[in-house]
């Protein structure tokens, strides 16, 4: 079966800097008419794209032979921060959907959602520095080690 988690575990961090390049640029008056366009498509991208890099290094980690001590907690901590960031996605689009139909304290969870986003580009971040440190530092994932 072929290796889909190197493709697909940089989507997440594109589709996050999209939205907040997007979310950075909504003063601008041609972009925020497009916004509530590019909120519709791009948090549900992150939500999938989320879910997909994490089952996908599920598969590739099932397959992986034999690693060090070090390496095999390492990865348990890149597993564990790819869990935040599917968690973290969810929470992102509930935060654009409930502020989207809010009536009431639609400043609120702007805020919430904003943080998030934050949060998730964090998160994401972070989930590929590790990986990149399995990778380089401990050779996860390269033919013929």
């Amino acid at each position: 079966m072929p290796e889909l988690h190197p493709p697909l575990s940089g989507m997440p961090l594109a589709f996050t800097l999209l939205l907040c390049c997007i979310e950075g640029l909504c003063w601008v008056p041609a972009v925020a008419r497009l916004l509530s366009v590019a909120r519709l498509l791009l948090v549900p991208a992150v939500i999938v794209s989320s879910l997909a890099a994490f089952l996908s290094g599920y598969q590739a980690s099932s397959s992986m032979g034999e690693v060090s001590e070090l390496a095999e907690s390492a990865l348990g901590v890149h597993h564990a921060i790819g869990r935040f960031v599917l968690i973290n996605s969810v929470l992102l689009g509930a935060f654009a959907w409930i502020g989207s139909m809010a009536r009431q304290r639609q400043r609120l969870f702007r805020m919430l959602y904003l943080l998030v986003l934050g949060l998730q580009l964090a998160l994401v971040v972070w989930a590929g520095t590790l990986g990149g440190d399995l990778v380089f530092s401990h050779r996860i994932g390269v033919r013929g080690s």
